[in-house]
Formats: C-alpha cells, structure tokens, sequence
C-alpha cells in the first residue's frame, strides 16, 4: 500500500511528478491522461464480462480528463500569453513520462494477459488475427504516439505561421521503462554524454525562471482565452 499510493514513492514515475500550475495540469490531461484512454480500451476487450462492461463509463470519464487538457492548452495557445516556447518545455516534461506509462517494451505480462483474454489490443476489431504478442505495449505505445502528433497539429493552427510551432518529442528523450531506460538522448533523438543531457534537460523542460513567469501571467485576466469562444475536439 505504501509503494502505491504513498507520496513520491508510487511505482510509476509519473505520478510523484509534481503538479504546480494550470500549465502542468493541462499537459498532464492532455498527455498522460490519454494514456489511460489506451488502458481502459483495451481492457474493454477483456473476455471476463463484468470487466470489460465496466470501462464504458470510465472511458467516458477519461473522455472529459482529455477534452479539458486539449480545449485547455488550445485557450492558452490562442491567448497569445504564454509563450510557446514554455508551453513546449511543459509538453516535453510530461510526454516523455506518458510514454514510460505503457510498460516495458518486450512484456511477457502484457503477452499472458493476451492470451488468457484479460486485456486485448486498443484496435482490437480492427487489427486482425495476427498478434505480435512481443510488442504488445509498445505497439499501443507507437499508437499513442502518432495520436499525439496528430494532436500537436491541430494546436499549431492557432499559431501564426512567423512564431515557434510544437512539436513532438523523440521517443528516446528522457525515457525511464523500455528499451531507452536512463538513455541520454536529446529532444531531438540525437545522443549525448551523461554531462551534456543533464545540462539539456534544463533547457527544455521548466525551470526557476519559466515557472516565476508563469507565476505573473496566471495573475493577468487575459492568459487563457474565454470559454466558448473556439472549436477544438480532442
């Protein structure tokens, strides 16, 4: 009970991250919690009956959590406040962390959980009868990705085409379950000494001086744009 829920000791990573302002808040439902969408379709397809009738409802639940964070983040782009460049650092902290949510990349769990018909794959019905039971979390992992990419795209058309766009961080940046556990990769995907990543992280994920900005601008009236004034879907 302690190892679970227990501050800062829970075994996922992602959960003793540090929730400080609307900006880590909107990432984290935007992001992490789409994981979640993942993990609860699948489990949808579970064989046990009173398992799988119980996701519909917490899907919907998940669905709201998603909508929040995206409608969010698109206010904030569409304010024209925050810079993009802060928004970006906040993306790259909690994205990294999200992908780490799908487990370990060659999981025999995931493969018997398969297999005895307790979890399926998240495109179940559509994917077909051949099953790579090796790579069945980071399939959903691949999955996942491509969703958020697609998700970056819809927030750029809010940003004027002469201003800094988002972008999607390498899969291998700041990895801590799969196969680039404690790799030193970039935010790019390009390799770096030990010395060297430390010093990047601090250049793209928030610090000191983004969080006492964020601080002044979450005072001003105008750092979101209104509610009911745009057209997003997540």
């Amino acid at each position: 009970m302690e190892r679970h829920a227990f501050d800062n000791t829970r075994l996922l990573g992602t959960f003793n991250k540090e929730m400080e302002n609307w900006l880590d808040f909107y990432c984290y439902t935007a992001l992490v919690d789409r994981d979640g969408k993942y993990q609860l379709t699948m489990l949808s397809h579970s064989g046990f009956k009173p398992l799988a009738s119980s996701m519909f409802p917490m899907l919907q639940e998940e669905a709201f959590h998603l909508l929040t964070g995206f409608t969010g983040l698109g206010r904030v782009i569409k304010a024209r406040k925050v810079p993009i460049e802060i928004v970006q650092k906040y993306s790259n902290r909690w994205f990294s962390s999200a992908l780490d949510l799908f487990g370990v990349d060659h999981s025999s769990s995931a493969s018997w959980f398969y297999v005895w018909g307790l979890k399926g794959r998240f495109d179940e019905h559509e994917a077909g009868p051949e099953v790579d039971r090796d790579h069945l979390n980071d399939r959903a992992r691949g999955q996942y990705h491509q969703e958020v990419v697609d998700l970056i795209a819809q927030l750029n058309k809010d940003i004027p085409e002469s201003q800094t766009r988002l972008f999607v961080p390498d899969i291998k940046f700041n990895r801590s379950i799969g196969e680039y556990k404690d790799s030193t990769f970039s935010i790019k995907g390009e390799p770096l000494t030990a010395e060297g990543f430390a010093e990047h992280l601090e250049d793209v994920q928030p610090g000191p001086s983004d969080r006492a900005r964020l601080d002044v601008l979450f005072k001003e009236r105008d750092w979101v744009y209104p509610v009911g004034e745009q057209k997003l879907s997540a």
